[in-house]
């Protein structure tokens, strides 16, 4: 498939957990569109493997350790250290992170298909932020009312920065964030602050069980517990396509591991539980694990 020179510019998020399935991501995207730059938000300084895979395709890479900088979530907010990390929540402020007119932000659990070029070229007009409807009423978990037919999918954003940072969008969304609590954390306050400035594309853009599969799947998305990396998903065969070719290039390998780590939840504070998972690492990700051994971590072994 020839590439549309596009100049994308791409952001995504992702634990330290899962820098395995974020670099099958990139080469997905790398693989099928010409890609400018990426920022990659994580919690490290860099991802060796990444660096190089970006380096093959001779686009930047800037890496931001969510630790090194401001915490714009505070640590009252309700929504703080629950089953979502701080790393799903930083797109409420990639204005005081990212220096871009616009981004394409892309959730590290989908793979890129196809050209979305149309998609990064779309017009603003007077919208803020561009994605895929939820379908259904996703209304009732909500605190205000009147967005059911309106409640946008927060996986797959083309974000307007320039528009949200000049309008201070971010300091409302960051001052919902840190005062009610939320479902939905990121996609909730993102809906609610940018109503009536969003703008719909169709679901081949975002494909999901809740959005809808599109017969033409520009950007898969695996969303709860239905990864692509696991069998629970019937299009799990289109991710590990794209895993299979970039394992092909050889510039990483991966490493099954199982883990026994210390995790809480709003009804069982403090009581350590194995994880159910198991999931696959960079042979980089290991060594640190095994060199480092977190504090969670009680330990690994590997399969």
């Amino acid at each position: 498939m020839e590439k549309k020179n596009n100049n994308i510019v791409c952001v995504m998020c992702c634990t330290n957990n899962w820098y395995y399935y974020l670099l099958v991501n990139i080469y997905s995207l790398l693989n099928t569109n010409k890609v400018k730059k990426i920022y990659l938000v994580i919690e490290d300084d860099n991802i060796q493997d990444i660096e190089k895979l970006c380096n093959k395709y001779n686009v930047q890479v800037e890496f931001i350790n969510i630790n090194k900088i401001d915490n714009y979530i505070n640590e009252t907010s309700p929504n703080y250290n629950t089953k979502y990390s701080k790393l799903s929540m930083c797109r409420l402020y990639f204005t005081k992170i990212i220096n871009e007119d616009k981004v394409l932000y892309i959730d590290a659990d989908a793979i890129v298909l196809d050209d979305i070029s149309e998609l990064w070229n779309m017009k603003f007009e007077e919208d803020v932020l561009i994605g895929v409807k939820e379908q259904g009423d996703w209304d009732k978990h909500l605190y205000t009312s009147g967005l059911n037919d309106k409640y946008i999918n927060s996986g797959v954003l083309l974000m307007n920065l320039k528009a949200i940072k000049e309008e201070e969008l971010d300091e409302s969304m960051l001052y919902l964030i840190n005062k009610n609590k939320y479902d939905y954390p990121d996609q909730d306050v993102i809906n609610l602050i940018c109503r009536n400035r969003i703008g719909y594309v169709l679901s081949e853009y975002n494909s999901t069980e809740t959005t809808g599969i599109a017969e033409n799947i520009r950007i898969m998305h695996y969303i709860r517990g239905n990864k692509g990396w696991t069998n629970n998903s019937p299009y799990s065969y289109l991710w590990k396509q794209q895993e299979e070719k970039a394992l092909e290039l050889g510039i990483t390998n991966r490493i099954r591991v199982r883990a026994i780590i210390n995790l809480t939840n709003d009804s069982e504070i403090g009581k350590p539980r194995r994880l159910g998972d198991i999931w696959y690492v960079t042979p980089e990700r290991y060594d640190y694990l095994r060199g480092n051994n977190p504090k969670k971590l009680v330990a690994v072994e590997k399969l």
